[in-house]
Formats: C-alpha cells, structure tokens, sequence
C-alpha cells in the first residue's frame, strides 16, 4: 500500500543497529507522527542483502533465506516515496524481513536482529467459544518502558503460538493532570511513543483484535485507567458522549490502527450512554445494561449490537489467580467462559537477556498467571475465539454449539 501522507525528517538522532553492529543509514529516515520509516533499499544494501525494485514491484534476497516479493501498491504494508526513495514503516520492515527488535531510548538506538525463532500460530481444536482482553493497555505508566513493551510483544508471542486470539483495550489518551502528562500518540511524537505503536502494530499482527477502553479512562484530575469516565453522572449529556467516542474513534483513524469493539471503563455506562455507543459498533465488550447475565445479549434497539460479558472477571493482581482458577473449574455450562486480563502481571516471570551480539533473548515462566489460565480454559473445553468470529444467528454457529454439546457429553472431546 503507497501512502500519501505527512512525512517529516525524525527530530532525534536516531541510530540503527543490526546484528550487533551500527550501521550508517546515509538517506535519511523519516516519521509520520510515531510510526517510522526506513528507506528500504538503503537497508537492504547495508546489510548483505539484493534487492531488485521493478515498478511497484520489489524482490528481496538474503543468503540463506528464502526470496520475499512484494507488489507495494496492493500489498497492506505501508510504504511511501520521498524524494524518489521507497520507503517502508520500521514495523512492517521487521515483518517482511522477520526482524525483532530492541529499543534503547538513552542512546536513541534501535537494534535489530534476524528473529532466530520460527513461531508458529497453533490451530485450535474446536471447543466451547472462550475469550480473553488484554485490559488498559496504554501509552502511559508502565507501557512506556522499553523493556516493559518488549514483554508485552512476548506475551503475544507466547497467545500467538498457543493459537490463542486477544482483545487488546486501548484507552487512546492517556491523561495524569497532577504530573503534567496528557498523552496522545496520534499528536505527540516521542520514542517512547513510537515504541508503543510499533508494539500496538506488533500485537495485531499476533492475532490480537484492537478495541476503544473508553478515550482518556479518567474523569477530572483522575489518572487515566483509574478513573471513571462515563456514568450516571459523568458525560451523560449526548454532546458529551459523542464527542469522547468520536475523539477515541478519530484518534484510532489517524494512527491506522482498525478498532472492532468499544468498552466503558469499569462498566459503569448507563442504558443511554450504551444506546449512544451501539451507535457507532457493532461489538460492546462488556454486558448490557438491564439485561446483566452471563450471556452474550444482542442490542433490542437497533437488532445488531453484541454486547458481551466477562463473567469469569480478572485477576486482582497476582493473588487473585487461585480465585479465578476456581471460577474457571466451577464455571457452569450456561455460562460465556470470558475474561479480562492485566498483562503487566505476567512481567516479573518473564526475564529479558542477551545473546551473542545483544541478541534479545527471554525466559516465559510457564507457571505465570496467564499460562494458568490458558491451561485451565483447555481443561475446561474451551477454545478461545475472536469476538469478529461471533455469530449468534449463523447456522454453523449453532450447529458448533450442538456438535460440542454432543462431544462432552459423550465424552469423546480430546482436551490438547
């Protein structure tokens, strides 16, 4: 894909690093907003690479690796031509190329490194439909560390190659008026930022599904994913909640990242604000008010809203795996086997090394909350789905629904 877009010289001086050795970048590397963009046959040059650019059609080669072709005008990497030089986003370059990188915003480097690991995303057995959301993920707090981001992309390494999709709320703008912070990716240019919108790119491209936590998550002179922002007395006039989800929405737009589903913060929405929300998704992931059950319950306004719960709740910290644990083994067979999950949990079992040459290695304890939860879901039966997939009137749906009802019943469903 060939964007028109605003392209602008990156301010800091930014250095790129490639298997353990700098290498002199001599045409320039540009940035729209936070996303960046390498001139890729400068690249692939600077690195023992052949490239070969035919049209809008380009072929790559690396000894030892397989030939990658791309016709850049229909393919959905994001490239551009400043001042007659093809350029590709630094994401969808690692993508291509199978590259993992690390970021080190004191020395305004970015290192990268063949990914040494062929992961593989494993194909589910059918089983009954499970889901899960990544909850809070925002540019703010804890996921703008760089080494905190680097295991966020490792959490979704390890969903991506279980088989298992994610739900990712973003909560666009992150606003902490005490210390002077009011966050937005889509304006405000950082590396920090940047990193985090390459993560977001990584995270989709790992089976993950993006959806709008709410615009800022706080309210007043409250902290961004503590507070509360739509309730009962809270932006409860319809100006007021219009122009927060179009805001979210816009903001969503100008980073190109797609959105699929909407949540209120802390599921505190009122019945009106919930018939304001349905009007721009087809997906509220969390229950519908008046209607609150363990079920998914489409909208009886317009007829195609899904409103889905979490009956099995979240963890509260670390502690609260047991707890869930026992929800998950006691979960009864009418109820939606769904969840949402913090996973900055999970950071203190995973441990970020070096290899030869820097290479970014790690160490996922498999006894960390979130593998807890994934092993005890696949005891129970269930199979994680992407909310997108959902459809509650479809024929093969139902059918599904029937066949794994049989299976368990009969006992003759093979748990993995």
């Amino acid at each position: 894909m060939l964007c028109d877009k605003r392209i602008f010289l990156v301010e800091d001086d930014l250095k790129i690093n490639f298997e353990g050795k700098s290498i002199k970048i001599n045409i320039s590397i540009y940035k729209n907003i936070n996303r960046y963009f390498m001139p890729i046959l400068e690249f692939v040059n600077q690195t023992g690479g052949k490239i070969n650019i035919n049209g809008s059609k380009i072929d790559i080669k690396f000894k030892e690796k397989s030939s990658i072709c791309i016709d850049y005008c229909i393919s959905d990497y994001k490239f551009t031509v400043i001042n007659s030089v093809l350029y590709i986003s630094l994401f969808d370059m690692c993508r291509i190329l199978s590259i993992r990188s690390k970021w080190d915003y004191s020395r305004s480097t970015i290192s990268l490194y063949w990914d040494k690991i062929n992961y593989r995303n494993c194909e589910n057995v059918y089983g009954r439909v499970s889901l899960i959301r990544f909850e809070d993920i925002t540019a703010g707090g804890k996921y703008l560390d760089s080494d905190n981001l680097e295991k966020l992309r490792v959490v979704a390494d390890y969903m991506f190659s279980a088989g298992i999709p994610f739900h990712i709320a973003w909560i666009p703008r992150f606003v902490d008026h005490k210390n002077g912070i009011d966050n937005d990716i889509s304006k405000d240019y950082s590396m920090p930022n940047a990193n985090f919108l390459f993560t977001m790119e990584y995270l989709l491209n790992r089976n993950g599904i993006i959806g709008l936590h709410g615009y800022t998550h706080q309210y007043g002179d409250e902290v961004s994913a503590v507070g509360t922002e739509f309730s009962d007395e809270r932006n409860n006039d319809e100006k007021s909640i219009r122009k927060r989800v179009e805001a979210a929405i816009n903001t969503a737009k100008k980073l190109e990242l797609p959105v699929k589903f909407f949540e209120t913060p802390h599921y505190a929405a009122t019945a009106f604000q919930q018939s304001i929300f349905e009007q721009y998704f087809d997906i509220i992931y969390e229950p519908f008010v008046g209607i609150w059950g363990d079920r998914i319950v489409k909208s009886p306004r317009n007829y195609r809203t899904l409103y889905i719960p979490t009956p099995l709740g979240y963890v509260e910290e670390k502690d609260g795996i047991d707890k869930m644990i026992n929800r998950v083994n006691n979960l009864g067979e009418a109820t939606l086997a769904s969840l949402f999950y913090h996973p900055y949990i999970d950071f203190e079992y995973i441990t970020l090394k070096s290899g030869i040459s820097k290479y970014p290695m790690n160490i996922y304890l498999e006894n960390s909350p979130l593998h807890q939860i994934v092993k005890a879901l696949y005891y129970k039966g269930c199979n994680f789905t992407k909310i997108t997939d959902l459809n509650l009137n479809s024929k093969k749906y139902e059918f599904k629904k029937l066949f794994y009802s049989f299976l368990n019943s009969h006992k003759y469903f093979k748990l993995r």
